[in-house]
């Protein structure tokens, strides 16, 4: 059984992304790289939307706190 927090996962995957970019060689690396951290981030803030709806449903009162 998996316990990872699929939140946790996608901050690791960042930080790869990250390090990777840190020590690119040539321009391709570097756009392969930044399209890594553009997804990337782009799932984590999908992650972040579905936490909010989900504890605004779980209160049941319709508000999008932030976490």
């Amino acid at each position: 059984m998996n316990d990872v927090d699929p939140f946790d996962e996608l901050v690791v995957r960042l930080e790869t992304a990250r390090t990777r970019l840190d020590g690119v060689e040539t321009p391709d690396d570097a756009v392969a790289a930044l399209e890594e951290l553009q997804e990337t981030a782009r799932q984590i803030s999908a992650e972040i939307d579905r936490r909010r709806r989900a504890l605004s449903d779980e209160r049941g009162d319709g508000k999008l706190d932030l976490l």
